[in-house]
């Protein structure tokens, strides 16, 4: 049986909250709940970490970056380096987000470096995979029908996780969140269905065994992220069995994200 693996709940700003008093506010209203047994945690944009840090420490509520560069240190202008966010006191890393992906130009070697600098500093890391075909639900549904989709993901996604993940040692895999973001699915009106995320989640579980051990599904945490909502949070959780949620924009109302933390932590809480 799959050991209990501790709920968490992310909820990335983007470049939606940009303004330092809205930040902090928003902040403290989510701080303010006590959440046990369940890791919230707020990756801010980046003009807005430092107040928001201000805000979170002495806190429940985790503070993270929604990117790194792949040094310590040096002449990489405009970059930000993870010794202000260990100097912030933050514990995550997002990365490989389809956007850095598409718009950037981050290819596999980038994101494992950055990944193995985040894990020799004991930051963890929340990686995100998924199709980067930027269609919709609807269509995706379509595709279903096609006998040779499910091998096809299955490759894609392997191969995100195996090059993501290359060199990482065992001992650091319970620092890894693997995040399933689909490009259709994020920034949309309508989540991936339930079936398909129980389909990617099993993919995602099957390539962590393959590449490190079966014991290796009971260290690395799996979430959903793509128009994560109160209302659809619960069949996804319950069907695929997921570790928590990733959420953008539909999170950014601090009673909604509330109420998500609320049905993580009672669906999948010891």
């Amino acid at each position: 049986m799959e050991k209990q693996k501790k709920p968490i709940v992310i909820m990335n700003w983007s470049m939606r909250q940009n303004h330092i008093k809205e930040a902090k506010e928003f902040a403290k209203q989510i701080s303010a709940q006590k959440n046990t047994d369940i890791d919230v945690v707020i990756l801010p944009s980046m003009g807005t970490i430092y107040p928001v840090h201000e805000v979170l420490k002495n806190t429940s509520v985790q503070l993270g970056a929604q990117n790194i560069a792949p040094v310590e240190n040096g002449e990489l202008t405009g970059e930000f380096s993870i010794e202000s966010l260990i100097d912030m006191k933050g514990t995550f890393i997002e990365l490989g987000h389809w956007e850095r992906r598409y718009l950037f130009n981050e290819t596999d070697n980038i994101i494992n470096k950055k990944i193995k600098l985040a894990l020799k500093n004991g930051v963890n890391v929340i990686l995100c995979i998924g199709e980067q075909n930027k269609k919709d639900a609807d269509n995706v549904i379509d595709d279903l029908k096609d006998p040779n989709y499910e091998v096809d993901l299955e490759h894609e996604l392997f191969l995100y996780i195996y090059n993501g993940l290359y060199c990482v040692k065992e001992k650091d895999l319970d620092k890894i969140v693997i995040a399933y973001t689909p490009a259709w699915a994020v920034g949309k009106s309508k989540a991936a269905g339930a079936p398909h995320i129980k389909m990617a989640t099993s993919i995602i579980r099957k390539a962590i065994a393959t590449i490190f051990g079966e014991a290796a599904n009971e260290k690395v945490r799996i979430v959903y992220g793509g128009s994560v909502s109160p209302e659809n949070s619960i069949t996804m959780i319950k069907l695929a069995k997921l570790d928590g949620v990733l959420l953008g924009r539909f999170g950014s109302d601090s009673n909604r994200l509330q109420q998500i933390v609320e049905v993580t932590k009672n669906l999948r809480g010891k």
